[in-house]
């Protein structure tokens, strides 16, 4: 690692900080956000607690990652620039099946800044900053990208939001067998 960094242009060194830093802030907004849906879904009058459990996953999930970035910047001697986390747009979903459309859309934009991350490392022959990506989190965003959007489907098809039942059942069954396996 330590020769790879000396070789790039300064200018893309710090392009690169520049955009892991954005990716770091990024990840931190999703944390939070999977926190205020994990708690949406385990109040007492929603009741969906494996909902809640699934959202609380994704929030450590994302703090994970969050966290392999950090050691990143530390490695490339980059400074971290932390801002205000933005407010979230809704404070209160109105069901499940909201909650998991909004993570669905959240995952997609955060696997659109992994991508631009990763093209400016391509472009430039930065292969530790693309292999890091690949192994940590590109495979990752497809599968949960794919697992969501499985999720969806099945809630719409039973039919949430109108049927509230649907997400009843989709919660005691279908995520409490995903929470099995994790």
């Amino acid at each position: 690692m330590a020769d790879s960094v000396p070789q790039m242009p300064q200018s893309y060194l710090n392009e690169c900080i520049a955009a892991i830093n954005s990716q770091i802030q990024l990840q931190l907004y999703a944390t939070y956000i999977y926190l205020s849906m994990a708690y949406f879904c385990n109040q007492e009058e929603v009741a969906l607690g494996f909902f809640a459990l699934f959202f609380l996953r994704q929030s450590q999930k994302w703090m994970e990652r969050t966290e392999v970035l950090f050691h990143l910047l530390t490695e490339r001697r980059g400074s971290l620039t932390l801002g205000r986390i933005a407010d979230q747009d809704r404070h209160n979903w109105m069901d499940g099946l909201m909650a998991m459309e909004c993570a669905f859309h959240l995952e997609k934009t955060l696997n659109q800044s992994l991508l631009q991350l990763y093209q400016l490392a391509s472009n430039q022959g930065d292969t530790y900053l693309c292999n890091l990506l690949k192994r940590h989190f590109l495979q990752q965003q497809v599968e949960v990208l794919k697992e969501m959007g499985g999720y969806l489907t099945n809630l719409r098809q039973m039919g949430a939001p109108e049927n509230r039942l649907a997400e009843y059942l989709f919660d005691k069954l279908t995520l409490a067998d995903s929470t099995k396996e994790d």
